[in-house]
């Protein structure tokens, strides 16, 4: 029995060109505190209880 694939919408990811922008890799560096007031900002986005967020801290 031959499977039905259903197609995806646009094109597919080898058919994509690639800005020139998008083949150059970068690094972000953060200290530890920076990392960890983004990663409660995140948190706190993503509706985390302040009881939670307490036991982060």
């Amino acid at each position: 029995m031959k499977k039905h694939v259903i197609k995806q919408r646009g094109t597919a990811l080898k058919e994509r060109k690639l800005d020139s922008k998008a083949t150059e890799r970068s690094t972000i560096e953060y200290t530890l505190q920076d990392a960890f007031d983004i990663f409660l900002r995140a948190k706190v986005a993503e509706g985390v209880r302040q009881r939670t967020l307490g036991e982060y801290v």
